[in-house]
């Protein structure tokens, strides 16, 4: 039998009755007065048993359809009416009419979704840094991030963008996780899922120009580094000086990856998949032959190839306290904010020298396509003219790098 009941902390009442399907179910009936309550409750357990029946009969329930208009009547008059109440409301006449009722696709499994559909089209480093940022914005829509992707409005996407700024991220990376949801939604839109991207209009937060600029060694500070650096970390500073690779490329070169009869190296960036073939410049193939040469998958560098680049016994943080021993002052491109998730970055760290060689590359006049065939820093507009430079150019090219003063 329907009744009624109040939340302490509401003056509204509650229905609860039997549903059609046998579970109880508990409805706001949107009114103050008990005894209307109890009328309300009254109607919804006498429309849920005339559905059930008609479901059962494969029949249209008039009755069922009436009261689901009467409930959308009595949402609007209460100024209730939004985008999820009006999906409940559309399954309620589906529900009369004998028809199977909508699968509402939630936020949390719009976003888990389209997360694991990015694997094997990215790296997995990408699909990691999608999944994190999916998990942030569902825990900061909490309780929309199990209702229909329509619960989510502009204001959600204007809130979260200006929470991350609060944190103390940069504008730059607060706007990166903005254009990432952004298409996120999109593709929801695009699949007939959602009618409006919450995340469209939604403005950028201004970028300080000179925020977060890195800026590349000089040739003292790359001769200042070879100079002190021993080991392992020596020949991989060569190596980045003179290619221009990523730290975790470059520790983690393998080698079978090197031909040291041609003078190649031929590698696989971690970040975009790029392939490389490179020339091996003189001053790495000189400190190449002081070493023990490996075979396969032995690494070149054993000392540095099973450590992380971040922490504080991770690769980055042994860089800069290599360069403070070389007096190569890191600067700061940006300041921490006092709390949040804030960081401070340097202006000069090992990325450093991926900028000292593209300068060097740039400064001896060598072609742009080339350059970038070295480097592997090609976006997807300098593609469009992208240009295969012939090996006697790149050895021409990496030959033209110094790295003295």
């Amino acid at each position: 039998m329907a009744s009624v009941w109040q939340h302490p902390k509401s003056s509204k009442w509650n229905a609860r009755y039997r549903g059609p399907e046998g579970k109880t179910i508990n409805r706001s009936t949107g009114v103050t007065d008990k005894a209307e309550a109890k009328r309300i409750a009254a109607e919804l357990e006498a429309g849920a048993a005339r559905e059930w029946e008609s479901r059962d009969k494969g029949e249209v329930s008039a009755g069922g359809i009436s009261d689901a208009v009467a409930r959308m009547q009595r949402l609007a008059r209460l100024g209730r009416l939004d985008r999820a109440s009006v999906l409940d409301l559309a399954n309620d006449f589906l529900a009369a009419s004998g028809q199977d009722k909508l699968d509402a696709v939630t936020n949390r499994s719009w976003c888990d979704s389209w997360s694991g559909g990015k694997k094997g089209a990215v790296t997995q480093r990408t699909v990691w840094k999608y999944e994190q940022i999916a998990r942030d914005w569902l825990a900061f829509l909490n309780g929309k991030s199990g209702k229909p992707l329509e619960a989510v409005a502009k204001p959600d996407a204007i809130a979260y963008r200006d929470r991350l700024a609060a944190q103390g991220l940069s504008p730059r990376t607060a706007n990166h996780h903005i254009k990432l949801l952004r298409g996120l939604y999109s593709e929801a839109v695009e699949q007939g899922h959602l009618t409006r991207n919450p995340f469209a209009g939604v403005d950028r937060l201004r970028e300080d120009g000179d925020e977060g600029r890195r800026e590349p060694f000089t040739g003292g500070d790359v001769a200042a580094l070879i100079a002190t650096a021993e080991g392992d970390w020596k020949g991989v500073i060569i190596l980045a000086a003179t290619t221009g690779l990523r730290l975790m490329d470059a520790a983690r070169l393998q080698w079978r990856a090197l031909d040291l009869a041609a003078g190649l190296m031929r590698v696989e960036t971690s970040k975009t998949g790029a392939k490389l073939t490179l020339p091996i410049h003189a001053d790495f193939g000189a400190w190449l032959a002081t070493q023990t040469r490996g075979i396969g998958s032995a690494p070149v560098f054993a000392s540095l190839a099973n450590k992380g680049g971040a922490g504080k016994s991770g690769l980055s943080m042994a860089f800069k306290r290599l360069m403070e021993r070389a007096d190569v002052a890191a600067g700061v491109a940006r300041e921490a904010g006092k709390k949040g998730r804030g960081r401070t970055t340097s202006r000069k760290s090992f990325h450093s020298l991926r900028h000292f060689a593209a300068s060097q590359l740039a400064a001896a006049g060598v072609r742009a396509e080339v350059a970038r065939q070295i480097t592997g820093h090609a976006d997807a507009e300098s593609h469009a003219g992208y240009v295969n430079a012939d090996l006697d150019a790149l050895r021409g090219a990496v030959g033209s790098i110094r790295l003295c003063a």
